[in-house]
């Protein structure tokens, strides 16, 4: 049985598009129909804390839904400690020493769990001389309710 090329092609055609729909139809990766994301910056502007619905996570771990990224833009000799509470329950804090040159700090402290629809996740952020420091600087918390999780 001869085949026409018209024939082929359209087959192929036919194909490689109900692949492409299987592929972009079917459930994968996480991402968030709604984009949560904020950032709360300390007052002064030399601080923050980034929450991130969904984006590339640290570095060699894959993309990741939910966590924290934690900057120091200022070379002012303090470091960033970010404070994190979901619902009103355990506050967790993670602290930036790494400096104006040094790498932002990705922190996931929603581990194991992943923030939910209707959530409300609260972010701190002060600059402090260092970890162990009790008296933040420049302060400020912001608390949003997630959409989607």
């Amino acid at each position: 049985m001869k085949l026409s090329t018209r024939f082929v092609r359209r087959a192929a055609l036919a194909s490689a598009a109900a692949a492409g729909a299987a592929v972009l139809l079917s459930p994968g990766a996480a991402f968030a129909a709604t984009d949560d994301s904020f950032t709360v910056k300390t007052t002064n502007g030399c601080g923050s804390v980034e929450f991130v619905d969904y984006g590339p996570g640290a570095a060699g771990g894959g993309n990741n839904d939910d966590y924290l990224v934690i900057h120091d833009y200022c070379s002012d000799g303090h470091g960033v400690t970010a404070f994190s509470t979901v619902n009103n329950g355990e506050q967790k804090s993670e602290y930036n020493g790494n400096g104006l040159a040094g790498a932002a700090v990705i922190w996931d402290p929603f581990a194991p769990r992943n923030i939910n629809a209707g959530d409300t996740i609260k972010l701190k952020v002060c600059l402090f001389d260092g970890p162990a420091d009790e008296t933040g600087q420049y302060c400020k918390t912001v608390s949003k309710t997630s959409v989607d999780g």
